[in-house]
């Protein structure tokens, strides 16, 4: 590839684009070829073979052909060190649904995050009126509001069977939901589709081959596009819920990679102009904006599911 990379296409962009392209055409000529073998009963193994991998070069092309061609700043208006700029703080909390390990191949299984953006006033907001309602039901304000636990009113919100108070108390939920001021994200994998696209044939060097990592990327890409475009005052807090000490090390190094290389789509001084230069980590117990993550990631799980999507 000695002419990968031009000015304005560090990335070699239009060399992929013709390779895809001179690929398709090769793949095309040799499906005609593979019909002729076969009308003469000729062995067709060793071209089946080939055409698979020109297909698995061509799907890799096309995906290195797509992205941004050159550095861009595709979001105005923000300083040039956000910190500077004392910007208030919108939180995004995120929790997930499903496991993000390989499963078996014949599983139907599938991997998702979901998250709210909370600014931080509301966030204040939601706290009073959480612990109110846990002070209500449960006489404590050291709780956590918990699905699947919460819809199928088990644990705690069985409420030793009295129906009306378990009516009562989804109503409260309900309404507290209503009356907190968020936005939505959530990113869905299938995770027999990623494994085969992404894991075996590693189209895009963008992409990690970690499926949370990836979800990860795809959930910020989004995320950051909205604080820009809509909250112009405010910087990006991104929390997750604590796994483990490793765990968390490993989230936070691809954090920082997106912020040093940027993805397929966005550059990086778009993700370090609006986010927080790190993430941050709680547990789940006794911090009440990721309870609504909680919800919204049972809620998408389900809904990816083809299943009731609850209270979400």
């Amino acid at each position: 590839m000695p002419d990968e990379r031009l000015k304005g296409d560090p990335v070699g962009r239009r060399f992929w684009r013709d390779r895809a392209a001179k690929l398709s055409e090769v793949y095309a000529v040799g499906r005609l070829f593979n019909l002729l073998l076969s009308d003469i009963g000729f062995e067709q193994e060793s071209c089946d073979h080939t055409l698979s991998e020109i297909n698995k070069q061509e799907r890799i092309a096309l995906q290195r052909a797509h992205g941004r061609i050159e550095p861009r700043k595709r979001f105005k208006g923000h300083s040039s060190h956000p910190l500077l700029a004392a910007r208030s703080i919108n939180n995004l909390y995120v929790d997930e649904g499903g496991k993000s390990n390989r499963e078996p191949i014949d599983v139907p299984a599938f991997f998702s995050l979901g998250a709210v953006a909370i600014d931080d006033e509301e966030c204040v907001q939601y706290c009073e009126r959480a612990d109110a309602i846990e002070q209500e039901f449960f006489g404590t304000v050291n709780y956590t509001f918990h699905e699947p636990d919460m819809g199928k009113h088990k644990g705690w919100y069985f409420f030793e069977g009295d129906l009306d108070r378990q009516q009562e108390f989804d109503s409260r939920i309900d309404r507290l939901i209503q009356d907190t001021d968020f936005k939505v994200f959530g990113v869905g994998i299938r995770k027999a589709a990623f494994r085969e696209w992404l894991e075996d044939a590693m189209p895009d060097h963008y992409l990690p081959s970690d499926i949370y990592a990836v979800v990860i990327v795809l959930m910020i890409e989004r995320y950051v596009d909205y604080i820009a475009n809509t909250r112009a005052d405010r910087i990006g807090r991104v929390t997750l819920e604590s796994q483990g000490p490793l765990e968390d090390a490993y989230h936070q190094f691809e954090f920082a990679r997106i912020l040093l290389s940027g993805s397929q789509w966005l550059h990086p001084a778009s993700f370090r102009n609006w986010l927080e230069t790190g993430l941050r980590f709680v547990p789940k117990r006794g911090f009440e904006p990721t309870e609504l993550a909680d919800m919204v990631a049972r809620s998408l799980y389900k809904w990816i599911r083809g299943v009731d999507s609850g209270r979400l």
